[in-house]
């Protein structure tokens, strides 16, 4: 056997080694999404949300998110968003006379998977004088436009809801 047979039959595990582990890496890449808050927004009282545990709302057409949320009435004016470029996320904690600090960590897809991380903080100003009134915590988002199958919903490390995309017919 010539020495250029011997070099290529001693290096050919490596490399398919090496072009494996490559694409693995590139199948397990998370792709993390620029968001921005939306501000000056209301839950509706009529809202399908659970009253019990934090729910994921996630909307692609303006008509749906109206439905959901109204402009809130002190004045200011409500973020604006494009639904032809933007997909607008809400989480909604059940209703509370000590709401919590709400903070997005993260927003990233993985494997057609968007996953929205968030950190629920105890406001210590609120937890010694509670608030006279019960209050729905929420937090609104807005991202760029994703195709995903599910959306999963992230508080402190711990999955809370797992939401399946609906197939659109063509």
């Amino acid at each position: 056997m010539s020495s250029f047979a011997r070099i290529i039959s001693r290096s050919r595990v490596p490399l398919l080694l090496a072009v494996g582990v490559f694409f693995s890496l590139v199948a397990i890449a998370q792709v993390a999404l620029n968001y921005r808050l939306l501000t000056s927004y209301i839950l509706d009282a009529d809202a399908s949300v659970n009253r019990e545990k934090p729910t994921l709302l996630v909307f692609e057409q303006a008509d749906e998110f109206g439905k959901a949320f109204k402009p809130d009435d002190t004045g200011k004016r409500p973020t604006p968003i494009n639904f032809t470029k933007e997909t607008a996320i809400g989480i909604v904690i059940p209703p509370t006379s000590k709401p919590p600090k709400l903070s997005v960590s993260r927003v990233f897809v993985q494997d057609s998977v968007l996953t929205v991380r968030y950190i629920r903080l105890k406001d210590t100003t609120v937890i010694n004088h509670p608030l006279p009134a019960v209050v729905q915590p929420m937090l609104l988002l807005a991202i760029p436009k994703q195709t995903v199958l599910k959306t999963r919903l992230i508080e402190n490390g711990k999955v809370v809801q797992t939401i399946t995309t609906k197939q659109k017919d063509s």
